[in-house]
């Protein structure tokens, strides 16, 4: 409700609301022009790719369009992190415009021609994102300072968020209005423009403009006394807590393995990584609260260094089993890096000077996601670099047979997902990216068969492809579509025909089974019959499954299936369309 003193001063009308948000936002595009540049571009770019507009043939032709918009939304993150760079140092105007040009554009380059620049996308975004907070305290500033202006920023983005939601939430709901209530037709693609708008400009505009522009303020005591008590909270009854039992579950571990000679299990290395980032993070939101904190937070607080030294030694050897065995991939790389800064953290802490500042905390993970973003230094390079020597290595002691040839396939449907199949294929060889033709010629100018389903350590899956294909279906009357089943599901699917009866679909590790009441009908499913469907989908063939049972027909064409590679190979999950007869169910 509108205040008397708003009403006299002449700050609760309209006029005064409207004047105010047009001041903000023009202050907003006057602090940070460049960003603003480049969320425009991003816009624009949506609005083309909805409309189905290409400009440029390598947009119309490339496997993932939208890249150029999360590659401009990338740029206008760096160019923000350049300008608050810029206003932390008192730069001049200039300046600040010339980095956040020379920094939106590389990033929107690495982002955009992720396969040119071998750039992990997300891992790009991610870093981005962290220097925004960041940037501004490179060599200056306080761990407190630093965590108010990260809290101001995050506040600022939760804002963003209600306002993507408020007024693209509102505005489609005032479409949605006129058409029930005024029989108004109003086109699907108007709904996608007012969500990509808002969530692309609108609403991170107005979050930028919410960004603080001091990087000197300090925890006030009204906002440590407000959030006093929930934080050490947090810190007594949850944080240390868990921390600490899970710092004694890991150690537990550590020691079995001594006792026992275990190789330690290749999920080791994601549970301590949940583990050190679960300590990183408390130790930035908790930060202004340390010297109020009490019994729990104090031992964890004195503890945490000696938490982590084993933890990352199992992390490490786990790591190293992995490489040895399958070779780097962007997930084994990033992994490994993670433990790399944690050990660098740790040591920092040996100097009193950087002990405990959450810049450094949040800085290394932050420097190090850049350099593992893109090029052969990075993530995907590495990886690639990986397994095609590993590839190589496999195909060039023969016999290639087996698991051996297996992980051939594998390296190779890793090179090829990567566009890298010139380094490991032979002079001469098709390396075309189209359906897969590449990988095949490769696969076969080496001598290996590339119509073999891939495996995994537990089974393998295929997945029939989304071009056109056309056969005949003839003597069939019905069609069942999306019928999802699973031999672990608690129940099945069930339809109902055309002429009235009800059928119950549910999976059995060596059959498809159909109920009509109290009477079951088993259409088996052999292993070989699971194979072949999976040659079929390698090979671009029209996948089908004619089954016969007590007199019974179906086809059953696949979208989906994983099966387990046990002797024999069992069903496990399907996806697909089941065609019946209708005269066999009535």
């Amino acid at each position: 409700m509108t205040s008397l003193t708003e009403l006299r001063n002449g700050t609760g009308g309209w006029r005064y609301v409207i004047a105010e948000m047009l001041t903000g936002l023009r202050a907003a595009l006057l602090r940070f022009p460049v960003p603003t540049l480049f969320l425009a571009a991003a816009t624009i770019q949506s609005a083309l790719l909805i409309a189905e507009i290409h400009f440029f043939r390598f947009q119309a032709e490339a496997d993932t369009p939208e890249a150029f918009v999360f590659g401009l939304e990338g740029g206008a993150l760096a160019a923000l992190a350049a300008a608050l760079f810029g206003e932390a140092r008192g730069l001049s105007a200039t300046a600040r415009i010339v980095i956040g040009l020379v920094a939106g554009c590389i990033v929107a380059a690495l982002v955009s021609f992720s396969n040119t620049f071998l750039s992990t996308e997300w891992t790009l975004l991610a870093a981005t994102l962290g220097l925004v907070l960041v940037a501004p305290f490179i060599g200056r500033g306080t761990s407190n300072s630093f965590w108010m202006f990260s809290a101001q920023v995050a506040f600022a983005a939760l804002l963003g968020i209600l306002a993507l939601l408020l007024f693209a939430g509102g505005i489609s709901a005032i479409l949605a209005s006129l058409t029930v209530l005024f029989g108004l037709e109003i086109p699907n693609d108007l709904y996608v423009h007012v969500w990509s708008f808002t969530g692309l400009f609108a609403a991170p505009l107005f979050a930028m403009g919410q960004i603080p522009d001091r990087f000197d303020e300090q925890p006030n005591e009204v906002m440590t006394g407000f959030m006093d008590r929930g934080m050490r909270a947090l810190g007594d009854f949850v944080a240390a807590p868990l921390l600490i039992v899970y710092a004694v579950i890991l150690h537990l571990y550590a020691l079995k393995i001594v006792i026992t000679g275990e190789v330690p299990e290749g999920q080791i290395g994601w549970l301590v990584l949940v583990y050190g980032l679960c300590i990183f993070g408390a130790l930035l939101v908790i930060n202004p609260f340390f010297d109020r904190a009490r019994a729990p937070t104090r031992l964890f607080l004195r503890l945490w260094p000696f938490f982590l030294p084993i933890p990352l030694v199992l992390l490490f050897y786990a790591l190293g089993v992995r490489i040895a065995n399958y070779g780097v991939t962007p997930e084994r790389y990033l992994l490994g890096l993670f433990g790399v800064v944690a050990a660098l953290i740790l040591l920092i802490q040996l100097r009193p000077r950087m002990r405990g500042d959450i810049r450094v905390i949040a800085g290394l993970p932050i420097a190090a996601l850049v350099l593992a973003g893109f090029g052969p230094q990075g993530a995907v390079g590495v990886s690639i670099a990986s397994q095609a020597a590993r590839f190589l290595e496999i195909v060039g002691t023969p016999p290639v047979e087996g698991d051996r040839h297996d992980e051939a396939l594998a390296a190779l449907l890793f090179l090829d997902s990567h566009r890298a199949l010139d380094r490991v294929a032979p002079e001469g060889t098709n390396t075309s990216y189209e359906a897969g033709e590449g990988y095949r010629a490769t696969a076969k100018a080496w001598g290996l068969d590339p119509l073999q389903p891939s495996k995994g350590p537990r089974g393998f899956s295929f997945a029939s492809g989304s071009g056109p294909t056309a056969f005949t279906v003839a003597g069939f009357d019905v069609i069942a579509q999306n019928v999802a089943l699973a031999v672990a599901a608690d129940g099945g699917v069930s339809i109902t025909l055309p002429s009235g009866p009800r059928l119950d679909f549910t999976l059995e590790p060596d059959a498809m089974v159909i109920a009509k009441g109290e009477e079951q009908i088993r259409f088996p499913v052999s292993a070989g019959e699971i194979e072949q469907m999976a040659r079929e989908s390698a090979g671009n063939e029209p996948v089908q499954l004619p089954l016969e049972s007590a007199g019974r027909r179906i086809l059953f064409l696949p979208s989906y299936i994983y099966a387990d590679i046990d002797e024999p190979s069992r069903l496990q999950n399907l996806q697909g369309t089941v065609l019946l007869r209708a005269e066999d169910w009535d």
